[in-house]
């Protein structure tokens, strides 16, 4: 899998992505904030 720092070069094969969440806030109960996350994954 190929990738430069957070740049995917080979858009054809699996990806994975880790995250983590501060004090384990509730980020996907508000559907503003679902639809940011959503929007910078598909970018």
């Amino acid at each position: 899998m190929g990738r430069n720092r957070y740049l995917i070069t080979e858009p054809g094969q699996a990806h994975f992505m880790t995250c983590t969440v501060m004090e384990w806030l509730p980020v996907f109960t508000r559907p503003e904030m679902v639809q940011i996350i959503l929007d910078c994954w598909q970018f």
